[in-house]
């Protein structure tokens, strides 16, 4: 390529990642004439290289076309040698938040979606309030790495019914030692009050009060620190202190796993799965019902606290749940793998009869 050629070039970054060069040509030549297009893919992204016949045309392309919005995607335009160095994805998770969804997507759109990234995708949800609407986020379990991180490169920023998605690693999937359990809380609570509070220990990535069925306070919560550190900083801070009139119980969550495989979500409020099909007192699917446990079709229904356990392996089943949860020194009252047909669906339910069993 000479040198006189490269002046006249832009690169066009962030581009959707199935665009071809026709399409990127047609784009540009709205308004500036293009000599040459090409696209090439640099790892998990596209970038157009387009040439033009002189310097002006290449200033007019920076000018029209830099963050313009395009089949979703703001791209960026840089002249030739003067784009900006990307720091690449550093992803070691497969599984992916999705902020900002359509209130409209279920988990059905949401996988459709991610699908057409030519990625795999093991799982996906969207979750829900307690009167069961969409909370406008969501989880998706990719089947490896590198389509987690193509997922991110095509989706983060794409525009979907005039909301721009959020899409980046789960950081609910790498928690060991940052989530914190905190019990004795007030009834009228809120998640805002609690993230303020737990603030002067350190920058919380995520609060929550957890619900019943019928969106009331259980009286507890659950903190996400940013780091170690952070996390035992506001042991040392809160525990045993009081917050808005009563004393508060701080300690480290024992369901925040450390892997794929062991990654605990309360089921109710805003941090955890409220998945299609989820656990029902009255029908019991897809849980199958009285496997570890209790079996409600046949008694009156008792108060529990539920933990709905999400990613686990596909393997496992309601009695390696239940030992696996043994092994953390807590005494589940029930335990169950949820089942679509005959398939494992990734998830499952812990039920405890008090909160005492479950600290």
């Amino acid at each position: 390529m000479s040198t006189e050629n490269k002046k006249f070039q832009v690169v066009v970054k962030n581009l959707p990642y199935h665009t071809s060069w026709q399409k990127l040509k047609d784009l540009f030549n709205q308004t500036c004439p293009v000599e040459h297009a090409d696209v090439v893919k640099k790892g998990n992204s596209t970038v157009g290289i387009l040439t033009f016949s002189s310097e002006d045309k290449v200033n007019e392309a920076v000018i029209t076309y830099d963050n313009f919005s395009w089949e979703g995607k703001e791209i960026k335009v840089y002249k030739a040698g003067e784009e900006e160095e990307e720091e690449p994805i550093q992803v070691n998770s497969t599984s992916l938040y999705v902020g900002n969804l359509p209130f409209t997507y279920g988990w059905q759109e949401l996988k459709d979606l991610f699908r057409s990234t030519k990625g795999e995708v093991v799982h996906a949800d969207v979750f829900k309030d307690y009167q069961g609407r969409s909370k406008g986020y969501g989880i998706v379990q990719m089947k490896s790495v590198e389509d987690a991180v193509r997922a991110i490169e095509d989706l983060n920023g794409f525009e979907i019914e005039g909301r721009k998605l959020e899409v980046r690693e789960d950081r609910n999937s790498s928690k060991e030692g940052c989530q914190l359990h905190v019990g004795n809380l007030l009834f009228e609570e809120r998640w805002q009050s609690l993230k303020e509070h737990f603030s002067k220990a350190g920058n919380v990535v995520h609060a929550d009060i957890v619900l019943d069925s019928s969106g009331r306070s259980k009286g507890f919560g659950t903190v996400l620190m940013s780091t170690p550190e952070e996390a035992t900083k506001a042991i040392e801070m809160f525990n045993n202190t009081d917050f808005n009139g009563r004393v508060i119980q701080v300690k480290l969550d024992k369901f925040a796993g450390d892997s794929r495989n062991n990654n605990y979500n309360y089921r109710s409020g805003r941090s955890g799965y409220n998945n299609r099909g989820g656990y029902n007192n009255n029908r019991g699917k897809p849980y199958r019902g009285g496997r570890g446990g209790y079996n409600n079709s046949n008694r009156s229904p008792q108060r529990t606290i539920d933990v709905q356990v999400g990613n686990i392996p596909f393997s496992t089943r309601w009695k390696e749940l239940k030992e696996l949860v043994e092994k953390l020194g807590l005494n589940p009252s029930f335990t169950d793998v949820a089942i679509e047909g005959s398939r494992a669906m990734g998830y499952g339910i812990v039920s405890f009869k008090t909160e005492e069993a479950l600290s």
